[in-house]
């Protein structure tokens, strides 16, 4: 028997779609194609338009959340805590990009307000998350606050899609692993970088990567 198709795995299929076609702009036929079904059976899982966007910021505010979680989870070292932020910058920067915070910003004013008080309650936390890092002499002193941004503007214009291959001759994957190690020496203390495992990264990456492909 056919296992049934899931609300998440609806979402999970316009995810993608979103992060580079304006959800406003979108119809409902637009919007059941890329789905693959029907807009009768679109309807028998959300009431309206509103209600999808309103369930792709609500997944979007909880796994900025999970990512608060994971940088005060002591029971993780700080090297593995700070691969694992890597990572869900990265994600975060692929699903919540510029073009669809801008069209939430116009249309949705509500729900991007949503989404950025959870974006400010995350860099809170990392903050914390890197301070304790250096107050335990495992990370370097840096600038918090501009280490941050320079993730957030460096991963966003390496995730456009004429970066990486056009001018500088590297893969996606090359371009962020390479990124990644560029903040692995800046953050980490020198004593500690013999201890780091990139492999699991390193394959965290790729399945990012192959998310969008």
């Amino acid at each position: 028997m056919r296992k049934p198709v899931s609300v998440d795995q609806y979402l999970n299929k316009i995810k993608p779609v979103i992060r580079k076609t304006r959800f406003s702009q979108m119809k409902i036929d637009d919007i059941a194609k890329n789905m693959d079904i029907s807009k009768v059976t679109l309807y028998k899982h959300f009431s309206s338009k509103d209600e999808i966007i309103e369930q792709v910021v609500e997944y979007y505010i909880q796994y900025l959340h999970h990512a608060d979680t994971v940088a005060n989870d002591d029971s993780i070292s700080y090297i593995e805590r700070f691969q694992k932020i890597f990572s869900e910058s990265l994600i975060s920067v692929i699903y919540l990009s510029d073009l669809f915070l801008q069209d939430l910003k116009e249309y949705y004013p509500q729900l991007f307000e949503n989404i950025f008080v959870a974006q400010q309650n995350r860099i809170k936390n990392l903050q914390s998350f890197f301070q304790s890092g250096m107050d335990e002499n495992i990370f370097n002193r840096i600038h918090i606050a501009l280490s941050l941004v320079q993730d957030d503007a460096s991963l966003r214009r390496i995730m456009e899609p004429t970066f990486s291959i056009q001018w500088y001759d590297l893969t996606l994957k090359q371009a962020v692993m390479e990124y990644y190690k560029m903040k692995q020496y800046q953050v980490i203390r020198p004593d500690y970088l013999d201890t780091v495992d990139d492999s699991g990264i390193e394959k965290e990456i790729i399945r990012i990567l192959q998310t969008i492909s």
